[in-house]
């Protein structure tokens, strides 16, 4: 049990936390008049605004399910501002998912997306890299498993 104290500053604790947040949305949508809220999986509560995104320059990269062989691989640019990172819009694009044999495999067109929405090139440089880097890997790993060793001596 908890004193009645001990809950009043636990209460005054969150509200200051929840007129903080207030406040910083506030300004952000001052600054962002079109300025929305999406939550996506996982209870991931992100602001977004159209306006960002010709200036979008960073990115989440994350596979939407853990546990899943073929999880979908999202990415989800947004700007870094004084009160925080407002997203693109869409907030969220799913450009590829796990591959079977490790590593991620893009959808066909992913990028097209990308161009439709206006986000900047920087990112979709960034995701290609991302792609091309780690198809490369999985062909070095693939020639590595490839090579066999001299067979033994006989037993006999």
């Amino acid at each position: 049990m908890s004193s009645v104290q001990e809950e009043l500053s636990k209460l005054k604790a969150e509200a200051s936390k929840k007129v903080a947040e207030a406040e910083r949305l506030v300004r952000l949508s001052t600054a962002y008049p079109d300025l929305q809220k999406h939550v996506g999986r996982w209870e991931k509560v992100v602001y977004y605004s159209p306006s960002v995104n010709p200036k979008v320059v960073q990115y989440d990269l994350r596979h939407n399910c853990g546990c899943c062989s073929d999880s979908p691989l999202e990415v989800w640019p947004y700007l870094e501002t004084k009160d925080g990172r407002v997203y693109s819009d869409p907030p969220c694009f799913q450009v590829g998912e796990k591959y079977y044999l490790g590593g991620d495999r893009p959808y066909p067109k992913w990028e097209e997306a990308f161009e439709k929405a206006g986000i900047s090139e920087v990112i979709t440089e960034a995701i290609s890299a991302h792609f091309r880097f780690d198809r490369d890997s999985r062909i070095r790993a693939a020639c590595e498993e490839d090579e066999v060793p001299e067979d033994p001596e006989p037993f006999f």
